[in-house]
């Protein structure tokens, strides 16, 4: 069977940056238990200046993007800003009175990263954070529609993931994770933007069930949608097609 409906002529990748970085710290910290509170905001700034650099980096790559204060950013994890939110856990589960630094605050949401980056890069659109599983490819999705139906002429589309103990403990192998080690962090970034510039074209294909996204494009390599999605993106030189992963769902990215 073949795709039913494309939605439109997509997107262009202009350009694209990616990290990974040692959260060594962030698990030894959170091992000390109250001991190490007072030290998960400034990591988690860390974690914000990190992911910051990545976005920056590709917005360079691309060679900059026209009109910043109407350029839109859109991000997917999986946990968010989990190192502080378990830290106030903690805190608020402690018997007596209860108190929580108000700068942890400024680090709890896992949007906390794009409004921080958006901020210190001048990026004035619209802006979101999707959580979960399926969360880049949505993201993705997402950015390369707004750029069809011309609502947005650029869209900053990134990813970031920092498991901390808890959450990494159910999720063997999820994102960045290995036995015996702390996870790897990572951050990735792709800008997208209308028009025949330069860079592999994006778009979105919508099919019915049993749909082969891959029709017609011999030699193409058709992966599941999972965590490192970005970076698959980011890095693909060849044409490549990825298939929605969430239940229900028959999308697909194409890349070529």
């Amino acid at each position: 069977m073949t795709v039913t409906r494309s939605d439109g002529p997509g997107a262009r990748r202009a350009g694209a940056a990616a990290v990974e970085f040692d959260l060594t710290a962030h698990w030894r910290e959170r091992a000390r238990g109250r001991e190490g509170w007072d030290n998960a905001p400034a990591l988690v700034r860390d974690l914000s200046a990190r992911f910051t650099a990545t976005v920056a980096e590709a917005i360079e790559r691309a060679g900059g993007v026209p009109g910043r204060t109407e350029t839109e950013f859109v991000a997917a994890t999986w946990y968010g800003t989990s190192h502080v939110a378990e830290v106030m856990h903690e805190q608020l589960r402690e018997a007596g009175p209860k108190w929580l630094d108000p700068e942890q605050f400024l680090h709890y949401s896992p949007h906390a990263m794009v409004s921080a980056a958006a901020l210190d890069l001048g990026l004035g659109g619209a802006s979101a954070t999707l959580v979960g599983p399926d969360a880049e490819f949505q993201a993705v999705t997402h950015a390369v529609r707004r750029i069809r139906s011309g609502r947005a002429a650029t869209v900053v589309v990134a990813e970031y993931e920092s498991l901390t103990p808890f959450a990494a403990a159910p999720c063997p192998d999820g994102p960045g994770t290995a036995a015996g080690a702390p996870p790897k962090g990572r951050a990735t970034a792709l800008v997208l933007t209308a028009g025949d510039g330069r860079g592999p074209s994006l778009t979105v294909h919508r099919s019915g069930d049993g749909a082969d996204p891959a029709a017609g494009r011999a030699g193409t390599t058709v992966r599941t949608a999972g965590p490192g999605l970005l970076r698959l993106l980011a890095d693909a030189e060849e044409p490549l097609v990825v298939v929605s992963q969430a239940a229900g769902l028959r999308d697909a990215l194409v890349l070529g």
